[in-house]
């Protein structure tokens, strides 16, 4: 006989509840905050940790003839993913595709072969649907990577090679995906390729420490502001492009998960097929890489015609988008392979002080009467 109700209660095992007053979920809110600042230290300390490793990858990986890349994750292990694939295939010239991990356990992994290099991420080491698509792949051939923050885990243990997270994540993901990020970036210009975009990318890798912790004091007490204005709302929409919708999803898992309320990403294309934003919805629109620029103006006329309240991330002046914005929030240009990097700090400031906000008002999540 099934046993269902334990079954349940592992599917449920996160602690906290959708509760305005929840403790358990306001104190990893709380923690949430000063990892998310914390991320420059993160990032550098992975970097720092990972040269031997990758090292020992670009040696072993120097005679093999890598056809592909894939990432595979969950969640915002997935979401690292997207933001660096139009990176890795820049530096690497190869194909790179981010697959959520049970999609390409099922479906994918059957085309994996002695060319393909496949990087599972799974920050404790022991996703179950990570290690399923890694096991698959390694069964048809292909070179396979862990990635995690669990020192000792099966996922460092298992596969041909491991790389590891050096992140604190007691609150809600944060430090942890953007330094995943950055180990990716630093995994792709060690593996063997021609092209001259590397040397570019390493340099800015460099640099976005000190520019993600800047951005989070600058940005901190204007998207507090912004929050607190926001926070009766229920439903909240993100879009981007590229690594920009990476972005988009991360925050948008944020926001669910600290707030809690829901909140979606779509792909910047996308906003535009479903008449998707309602009167009233707030839309996240994030645009700070030059090929976003006119669909993220038809994106802004739309929310200004269905009035929904628009926060637009900006690396560039925008004037027509600027003017049909309830707030604009500027980052600095980076290369746009790299940008998710960057936006993604306003969306992790803006996800804690909705939270703090909806708690404040006496918010959780909200209550609706059972559908029969």
């Amino acid at each position: 006989m099934t046993d269902f109700a334990s079954r349940l209660k592992a599917l449920t095992a996160e602690p906290s509840r959708d509760t305005a007053d929840d403790p358990a979920r306001l104190a990893r809110v709380e923690r949430t905050r000063s990892e998310l600042f914390g991320q420059g230290a993160a990032i550098r300390q992975t970097l720092e940790g990972a040269q031997a490793n990758l090292a020992a990858i670009a040696q072993m990986l120097s005679a093999r003839r890598l056809s592909r890349i894939v990432v595979v994750g969950c969640g915002d292990s997935w979401f690292a993913g997207k933001g660096v694939r139009h990176a890795l295939e820049a530096m690497t010239s190869l194909p790179a595709e981010a697959i959520e991990a049970l999609d390409y356990a099922a479906y994918e992994a059957g085309i994996a072969d002695v060319a393909t290099l496949v990087i599972g991420i799974s920050s404790g080491g022991n996703t179950s649907a990570v290690m399923q698509a890694l096991r698959a792949a390694s069964e048809r051939g292909a070179c396979c990577i862990g990635v995690s923050n669990t020192a000792g885990s099966p996922i460092l243990t298992e596969f041909d090679a491991a790389l590891q997270v050096h992140a604190t994540r007691k609150g809600w993901p944060t430090q942890s995906t953007n330094a995943t990020m950055a180990l990716l970036i630093a995994l792709g210009a060690t593996l063997p390729s021609a092209s001259v975009a590397r040397d570019a990318m390493l340099r800015e890798l460099a640099d976005l420490p000190e520019i993600i912790d800047r951005l989070c004091l600058e940005l901190d007490a204007e998207l507090k502001a912004l929050a607190e204005r926001w926070a009766p709302a229920e439903l909240v929409l993100y879009s981007g492009l590229g690594p920009n919708f990476a972005a988009a999803s991360i925050g948008a898992a944020k926001l669910r998960e600290l707030s809690p309320v829901h909140a979606f990403a779509l792909p910047l294309e996308e906003y535009h097929h479903y008449r998707t934003q309602k009167a009233g919805d707030p839309l996240v629109l994030v645009a700070t890489d030059p090929a976003s620029a006119e669909r993220a103006l038809d994106t802004a006329l739309v929310a200004e015609e269905v009035g929904g309240p628009l926060l637009a991330i900006l690396a560039a002046r925008a004037p027509e988008i600027e003017k049909r914005a309830a707030a604009v929030i500027r980052v600095p240009e980076t290369l746009p392979a790299l940008a998710g990097m960057v936006s993604i700090v306003p969306l992790h400031l803006l996800a804690y002080h909705f939270a703090r906000a909806r708690a404040a008002l006496g918010l959780g999540a909200a209550v609706r009467p059972p559908l029969h």
